[in-house]
């Protein structure tokens, strides 16, 4: 489930575009550099199309935050060690090995709960 740590690289992705879109758009707005180089209408044009791409990606960006959150929801479904492992696992992605040598648990026992664990969530509906 690199699901979860993907999800985190598109949000901090999509955070740092429309950051970088509020700024280009500060600087077609009344007084900024590029409005003062461009006729009223094209700086007109130009803050409507960033304002939609703006929007469009705070659409994406709210989506993948709910994507996040029930990533995490699913995880905190389970206690003790099922936690641990998926925390290990798909948050730190940590491997299995890494896994059995942390808890103190053998390899084999940690692979075993661990392929249980991804049964019972895709059982659920959700693929790891």
């Amino acid at each position: 489930m690199r699901l979860y740590n993907d999800t985190m690289t598109d949000i901090d992705i999509l955070e740092l575009e429309i950051e970088c879109k509020e700024k280009e758009l500060s600087r077609w707005l009344d007084g900024g550099d590029l409005e003062k180089t461009q006729t009223f209408l094209t700086s007109l044009e130009k803050q409507g199309e960033i304002k939609e791409v703006i929007n469009n990606l705070k659409t994406k960006l709210e989506e993948k935050q709910s994507h996040r959150d029930k990533i995490v929801t699913l995880i905190e479904r389970f206690e003790g060690l099922d936690n641990r492992i998926l925390i290990m696992r798909y948050v730190d992605e940590l491997s299995l090995s890494e896994i059995a040598l942390l808890t103190g648990y053998s390899y084999q026992y940690i692979r075993d709960r661990h392929a249980r664990l991804k049964k019972i969530i895709e059982f659920n509906g959700t693929k790891l």
